[in-house]
C-alpha cells in the first residue's frame, strides 16, 4: 500500500467514526449537541443524511480495496485531487454537511465521595479552623510580547501558507488541519493542527480576517 493508499484509508476511516458519532448525538437535544464540541456553523445532520453518508463511505471503501489489490497506484492519488478540487472549487458556503466530529479526549470529572459521618461529627466538635494566611502576592510581571520565531522549517512555513490560502478562499479555521493533512508531502493531521494553533495570530492576520 502506497503512502496515498494510507492517507485515503486513513480518511474514510476518521470519516466512518465520525458518522458514528453523529449518529450517537441524534438523541441529544440542541443545547447538549452544542456543548459536544466547537462546531462549525452548520445544520445537523439528520438520520437520512447519515445513513447515506454511510452507505457512500462503505462503497467508496470497497472500491479503494479493490483498486489497491491491483495495483492502481494512481487511483488514491486522484481521489486526493479530487477531495482537495472540492474543497477549493466546487464547495460554495453552505450549511449542510456533516462536520467532523472528534471523540471526547476525556470522561468528565466526578465528585469526591462524601467525608464518613464520624469523620464529619470530630470536625464539628474542634472548633472552626484556623484562617489561612494571606499568600503574598506574586510579583508583577511584564506582560509578554508575542513574536513569531526568528525562522521557522520549511513543513511549518508550508502549513502556514496552505492555511492563509485556504481562509482567503472561505474555508472554516475548524476545517483546515483535515484539508492541510490531506495534501500531498505535509505533516500528519495531529501535527498541522500544533502548528496552526502556534501561529494562528500569524495565519489570520496574513489572511485578513479577524478571530472568531
Amino acid at each position: 500500500m502506497g503512502a496515498a493508499d494510507q492517507r485515503v484509508a486513513e480518511l474514510l476511516e476518521r470519516w466512518m467514526a465520525s458518522v458514528d458519532l453523529h449518529a450517537r448525538y441524534l438523541a441529544l437535544d440542541d443545547a447538549a449537541y452544542a456543548r459536544v464540541q466547537d462546531w462549525p456553523k452548520h445544520q445537523r445532520p439528520t438520520r437520512r443524511v447519515l445513513d447515506l453518508a454511510r452507505n457512500r463511505l462503505l462503497e467508496l471503501r470497497r472500491i479503494v480495496g479493490e483498486r489497491n489489490a491491483r495495483g492502481d497506484a494512481g487511483f488514491a492519488e486522484a481521489l486526493e485531487l479530487m477531495a482537495l478540487l472540492t474543497n477549493l472549487l466546487g464547495s460554495q458556503h453552505v450549511d449542510r454537511f456533516i462536520p467532523l466530529a472528534q471523540p471526547p479526549a476525556a470522561p468528565p470529572a466526578t465528585r469526591p465521595p462524601a467525608a464518613p459521618a464520624a469523620a464529619r461529627r470530630a470536625a464539628a466538635t474542634s472548633g472552626p479552623p484556623a484562617a489561612p494566611k494571606p499568600a503574598p502576592k506574586p510579583a508583577s510581571k511584564p506582560a509578554p510580547v508575542a513574536a513569531e520565531p526568528a525562522a521557522i522549517d520549511e513543513a511549518t512555513a508550508t502549513v502556514i501558507g496552505d492555511a492563509v490560502r485556504l481562509l482567503s478562499w472561505g474555508r472554516e479555521w475548524p476545517q483546515l488541519a483535515g484539508l492541510i493533512a490531506r495534501l500531498a508531502n505535509r505533516p500528519a493531521e495531529t501535527d498541522v493542527w500544533k502548528i496552526l494553533r502556534r501561529h494562528r495570530a500569524a495565519i489570520e492576520t496574513r489572511a485578513r480576517r479577524p478571530r472568531d
